[in-house]
């Protein structure tokens, strides 16, 4: 311990160490110059010089002895590299800038894999947390009986206790905070008892969801999330007082965590009995989709688990009475669950499909990045045969090649480093672009950020990097006869001859990488294009929305009343909406299109349809009268509905569900029960289909019920300008006719149905953007590559192309020697790329949409813009070759 705080005493206080030891040897000096005056020497100095030694070595091994040499030399060659660097601040800034590229790309595209993919869930031993595929959760409507269409559900995961050590389910939706002075719209976690006992996570002050909280009609109890809490009762003390929700007062039991909001950003939780009630669902439109986790059990795997379920399922299925021959809907799940899985670990459930896009990004950053070292490494591979004769002197005297080695590679690490840095710097832009891509249900567990993790990433990368494309240039420049390279000079050498050899060899992979990115871009944007020209069934343009939820005192009267008062709230609104300036048209719909919200299918009854009509189940939308001339929805036949509508029992469905239903007749007039509940409704239109789930589903069938007389809790408004009214006067109309009926009622999601429809493509633009951006970089990086080795090579045959004009070459001649020697390379890089993007091209099947993965067009525009873009790039240096005076060339030799 006493050796090591003395060598770092040394390290910190190096100049004094270093004046104290030349001290020293002054001394010993001068003592011994006077020891020889003693004894009469005539030159006693210079003896004392010649006896003591060589000074500088003695100073070396002195340092050498105090432990750091090591870190000396270390220190040495990095102020070497940084001289050398700043003596060459264009080399350095292109350099840097290639490299900035491909490592802020990479950075990002790993942030983005670390959260959905690597990092762990804030939950405890994430790893023991699997998804039940297909388990219903029971219901009890309130009769006496529960209604469960199947029978192996929640509850039977919830006693398999030897499997599973607890099993809980949530849903997310939506919750008004009744509060007049600020009404506010409220991401709600609806989660089982269990749920916060099988993540792992409990509350930061007073306490989490219980599960005596989920009995049915147990009090209602409210958790905030932290973020909430801050924002809006942090100057209080909120738990233990209530907060009305929907009209319902829940007292609050206690507040997360910081960070903490899942699931799908959750501002509050509430709890899910098991059964379901009615009270449940009546917040959230009757339709709220849950998803069931568990945990597993001490010992067990997630493989036991996943045989273990799937043999459940197998003998549960086994136990339905059926025909010979018949399949039961029940089938159809257990075909899904073999399928999907049956307890696939909690963490793919959330990643879901997201997963193949962001692993083919992170792939195609990767190749960028491989594209920017080749280019590097082509760029140093120059520089080092420029510094032959410098590389040779310094070996002449005495640098080793280990030391000339150590001193190339300190620089090109020192350039990736500083790309490294600049890189990370450019990163959050491409994170804005990325969160688009992440998977809704991580959202609140699992953010895009730099963190430590990526930070480290980053760092490895730059460390990497720079050993890769600075090896091998370092090897050749240290590579071959001393004498030889000082006698070249300027690289007419062998060096300079296998340097032009490996830089060819490496345009070519340049040009192969960047075909492969290309091709890859090229089928996204045609896709992209498809996709935007997609018929969606509605005119967009000038049409705003906002969405609302009926809550309040009224969910707590009769049916019929709550029924009512919501029917007069909306068309109070639809009426002063119709009234604000610049507003033509105007209506209501329970679920937008494009939303991707989901949707319910119901069971509809058909007298004398077709057999197969069996199979479907028609989406349940309720409208007002004006919601499809506000959509621009076209009418095919019959009516819409007419405002004042004097019949309730009618509907109008969609084509497909006319073709489906009554393919050979015309629907006009023909009735139909939906959820074989009656009275029948009876068809007096139909109108175009329209896509629900996003503009690469096809439309199922769909049928639009009278608000009237199926008015749910939730309604989106929307209102059509005259085109000459701008867009915030319009979102500014639809908040003002809301707030002059009823100032307390909140509404969210206010934007205009053109954000709609690009939020329903946000995943796929985000693909097709960055995969095109970094085609784009590929491009650009592989055309520099071309144009430097090509540059280069003119420069360093300067006199052997003005040997061949002095021999006759024309100057078309010299343009077809330097064209033809690039377009040889470029054409075998293209063709390898091309092979390779054709193999490679089936991971993108599932990112593409209405063509190919192996699309012809693609496939021969791709190269053919690499080609060109290369030839552009070796014009400029070829007609500089032209430009050689052969008097010139002979007089500089």
């Amino acid at each position: 311990m006493r050796s090591l705080l003395r060598r770092l005493s040394l390290l910190f206080n190096r100049e004094e160490a270093t004046r104290d030891l030349e001290d020293e040897m002054a001394l010993h000096r001068q003592l011994r110059a006077e020891s020889l005056h003693r004894f009469g020497s005539a030159d006693a100095d210079a003896a004392a010089a010649r006896r003591f030694g060589n000074a500088v070595q003695m100073t070396e091994r002195s340092r050498d002895a105090w432990g750091f040499g090591g870190a000396d030399a270390f220190w040495q060659d990095a102020r070497y590299a940084l001289r050398r660097l700043r003596q060459r601040p264009g080399f350095t800034a292109s350099v840097v800038g290639i490299l900035a590229l491909g490592i802020g790309a990479t950075t990002a595209m790993f942030s983005a894999v670390d959260a959905a993919m690597l990092r762990p869930l804030p939950f405890a031993r994430p790893h023991e947390l699997v998804t039940l595929n297909r388990l219903n959760i029971p219901f009890n409507p309130g009769n006496g009986r529960e209604d469960n269409e199947q029978a192996f559900d929640i509850t039977s995961a919830m006693a398999m206790r030897d499997l599973f050590s607890s099993v809980a389910a949530y849903a997310s939706g939506g919750l008004n905070l009744d509060d007049p002075e600020r009404p506010r719209r409220l991401t709600a976690g609806v989660v089982s008892g269990a749920f916060f006992e099988t993540i792992g996570v409990q509350a930061a002050r007073g306490r989490a969801i219980t599960p005596n909280d989920g009995m049915v009609n147990a009090p209602k109890v409210a958790v905030l999330s932290w973020s909430y809490w801050q924002e809006d009762f942090s100057d209080h003390e909120i738990i233990g007082t209530t907060i009305p929700l929907n009209g319902t007062a829940y007292e609050v039991v206690g507040i997360m965590p910081p960070g903490f909001s899942f699931p799908s950003g959750s501002d509050v939780w509430i709890p899910m009995s098991i059964p379901t009630t009615p009270a449940t669902f009546q917040p959230f439109r009757g339709w709220l989709p849950s998803n069931i986790i568990a945990r597993l059990a001490p010992g067990v795997s997630t493989d036991a688990a996943e045989a273990r379920m799937r043999e459940a399922w197998r003998r549960v299925v086994s136990t339905y009475p059926r025909q010979p021959g018949q399949k039961l809907s029940i089938d159809a799940q257990l075909e899904a669950v073999l399928t999907e899985g049956a307890a696939p670990p909690l963490r793919a459930t959330l990643v879901s499909d997201r997963r193949s896009a962001l692993l083919v990004l992170l792939a195609t950053t990767g190749l960028l990045l491989l594209i920017a070292c080749a280019n590097v490494t082509n760029l140093l591979l120059s520089y080092g045969a420029a510094r032959a004769r410098e590389l040779g002197v310094r070996s002449v005297l005495g640098a080793t090649r280990p030391r000339l080695l150590r001193q190339l590679l300190a620089e090109s690490v020192m350039l990736s480093v500083f790309g490294a840095v600049v890189g990370v710097a450019i990163a959050p832009v491409a994170l804005r672009v990325l969160r688009t891509m992440m998977p809704a249900q991580l959202t609140g567990v699992a953010p895009v950020q730099l963190d430590l993790r990526v930070l480290a990433f980053a760092t490895l990368l730059a460390l990497v990097t720079g050993i890769l494309f600075g090896l091998w240039p370092a090897f050749g420049a240290t590579r071959g006869s001393t004498v030889s390279a000082i006698k070249a000079g300027g690289g007419h050498g062998a060096s300079a001859s296998g340097a032009r050899r490996s830089q060819r060899i490496l345009v070519a992979a340049e040009i192969a990488l960047a075909g492969v990115l290309l091709v890859g871009a090229g089928l996204m944007l045609r896709s992209f294009e498809r996709l935007v020209n997609t018929d969606s069934g509605i005119s967009a343009d000038a049409v705003a929305t906002l969405e609302l939820s009926f809550g309040g005192p009224g969910v707590r009267t009769p049916a019929g009343a709550v029924r009512n008062s919501r029917i007069q709230r909306l068309e109070s609104i639809l009426a002063e909406l119709r009234r604000q300036p610049g507003v033509v048209a105007a209506g209501a719909v329970n679920d937008l299109p494009l939303r991707g919200g989901g949707g319910i299918g119901i069971s509809v009854s058909v007298e004398g349809a077709p057999d197969s009509s069996k199979q479907y189940f028609p989406r349940y939308l309720v409208a007002s009268d004006g919601y499809f001339e506000t959509m621009g929805i076209q009418l095919r036949t019959g009516r819409l509905f007419a405002a004042g509508e004097p019949d309730e029992n009618v509907a109008i469905v969609s084509k497909s569900m006319a073709d489906i239903y009554w393919p050979n007749a015309s629907p006009l007039g023909r009735t139909f029960l939906f959820g074989g509940d009656p009275p029948p409704l009876t068809v007096i239109g139909v109108v175009d289909d329209v896509r629900e789930g996003g503009l690469e589903r096809d439309p199922g069938p769909q049928m639009y019920l009278l608000a009237k007389r199926n008015l749910s809790a939730n309604a989106a408004i929307v209102a059509r300008s005259n085109g000459r009214t701008t867009d915030a006067a319009l979102l500014a109309a639809l908040r003002q006719a809301v707030r002059n009926v009823d100032p307390a009622q909140p509404v969210y999601n206010v934007r205009m149905m053109d954000q709609v429809v690009g939020a329903s493509m946000a995943a796929r633009k985000a693909n097709t953007l960055l995969i095109s951006l970094f085609g784009l970089l590929a491009i650009l990086i592989a055309v520099l590559g071309v144009y430097a080795v090509a540059a280069n090579a003119v420069a360093q045959r300067a006199r052997e192309f003005g040997i061949r004009a002095a021999l006759g070459a024309t100057r078309g001649d010299l343009l077809r020697h330097v064209g033809g020697e690039m377009l040889l390379v470029v054409t075998g890089g293209v063709l390898a790329g091309a092979t390779i993007a054709w193999a490679a091209s089936r991971v993108m099947t599932g990112l593409v949409y209405g063509v190919t993965v192996h699309d012809v067009g693609v496939f021969a525009t791709a190269p053919t813009v690499l080609v060109l873009a290369a030839v552009a790039a070796t014009i400029v240096p070829a007609r500089r070759a032209m430009r050689v005076e052969p008097v010139e060339v002979m007089r500089e030799e």
